[in-house]
């Protein structure tokens, strides 16, 4: 294990099949947001899907969908090299290096091992915050994965449009106020939301997060589906969100 983990790195179990992640307090750290992305695109996933991760982190994403289907192929983009090296370590100690291929490149030019119309399904859990809006985090690694500085919708978009196969699917996760943004952005892009779901804090207050699917050349037609309430008013989490991380899940706040 010493030669897996560096200095201030910490080693988290995903509670999935035996799966752990290489985890730095110092540097962007998962949270729910992938969590319930991985969880949502699992439907759309098969053992011979061809999925494609961007901005993998610390390849969060591709270790639950391989937990939760089997997948037997996914790459993962990653432009932060220290990120890309802690996703590859933790994919090595879980024994996937053939199974999940992380690349340290850009998504807007990310190079020869990427081919047009190869992949059945795209997932992002990207920047929230255009560049231009909030406060910029002074450490690079928080600040790429935070503002649209090396990834804006568009790239996504237009990354999905050229990479997917035809009625390929997009799956993000985004916050709930960019939704008119992220539905005018695809469409651009001739990519058509098809399932929408919106993500709750506690009953009865406002949507914070959004599920989204959308399909290469789908045509105009979106299923809203019910909601997803993280907490109970009480502060602990919902049966659904218990669900969803499995057995072992997190209880309480």
């Amino acid at each position: 294990m010493d030669d897996i983990m560096k200095t201030g790195e910490r080693l988290e179990d995903l509670g999935l099949n035996g799966l752990k992640i290489l985890q730095n307090p110092h540097h962007f750290c998962f949270g729910i947001d992938a969590v319930l992305l991985a969880w949502y695109a699992s439907s759309s996933v098969r053992p011979k899907t061809r999925v494609v991760d961007l901005g993998t982190g610390t390849g969060v994403i591709p270790l639950l969908l391989y937990g939760r289907t089997g997948v037997n192929h996914v790459d993962a983009l990653e432009i932060q090299p220290d990120m890309a090296n802690m996703a590859r370590r933790s994919v090595a100690m879980n024994g996937l290096d053939n199974t999940i291929f992380i690349h340290c490149a850009d998504l807007r030019q990310p190079g020869p091992a990427f081919h047009p119309s190869t992949y059945d399904v795209v997932t992002s859990n990207p920047p929230y915050m255009p560049a231009g809006h909030g406060g910029i985090n002074p450490r690079d690694a928080l600040a790429i994965a935070r503002h649209e500085i090396t990834c804006t919708l568009a790239d996504i978009a237009r990354f999905s449009q050229i990479m997917l196969k035809d009625r390929g699917k997009l799956f993000m996760v985004h916050r709930a106020d960019r939704m008119a943004d992220i539905a005018a952005i695809l469409r651009e892009h001739g990519l058509e939301i098809k399932r929408l779901r919106a993500v709750y804090p506690y009953p009865g207050k406002s949507a914070n997060l959004i599920l989204v699917q959308a399909m290469k050349k789908g045509q105009p037609h979106m299923v809203l589906e019910p909601p997803l309430y993280v907490y109970n008013d009480d502060g602990t989490y919902t049966d659904a969100i218990n669900a969803i991380y499995g057995t072992n899940g997190p209880t309480a706040r």
